[in-house]
């Protein structure tokens, strides 16, 4: 009979112990749990506050990138600007250039006419020096004055 007692005691043994390992499983999955859930949780918290960083990041960026369009486009307006004046600039300049030759040429022409056609013929009066002012009414042709 004590065999069977010895046995009942070490399956009645067995068995506490058995759920005593079954409570401790639980208790050890269920920690286990907890902890995959914090963990999930600060991992969800992490990537929120990544996610706000790079927002910002972004936000930044698209703002230095206007900027910058903006400064681009406001270079290219004064490109434009510089580009026009200096155009009208050559113009004149070369408007000038065709002028002054205009001139010179029109000089040298009427130099070589008057050497060739002209001659070197006398003043029609001592008063009268310059081709330009021709003669006055005042002026005889001898040189005196009408008073």
């Amino acid at each position: 009979m004590s065999g069977i007692v010895a046995l009942a005691v070490a399956t009645a043994y067995s068995a506490y112990e058995g759920r005593k390992a079954r409570k401790d499983a639980e208790r050890q999955q269920e920690r286990a749990l907890q902890q995959q859930k914090a963990d999930a949780e600060a991992m969800r918290t992490e990537v929120a506050r990544q996610t706000a960083e790079y927002s910002r990041q972004s936000a930044s960026l698209e703002q230095q990138a206007q900027m910058a369009k903006q400064q681009f486009e406001a270079q290219q307006l004064q490109y434009a600007e510089n580009k026009l004046a200096m155009e009208q600039k050559a113009k004149e300049v070369q408007a000038a250039a065709d002028e002054e030759r205009r001139k010179a040429a029109a000089s040298e022409a009427s130099a070589l006419k008057a050497r060739t056609r002209g001659g070197r013929r006398a003043l029609l009066s001592q008063e009268r020096l310059t081709p330009e002012l021709g003669v006055m009414d005042t002026q005889l042709g001898t040189g005196m004055r009408i008073q």
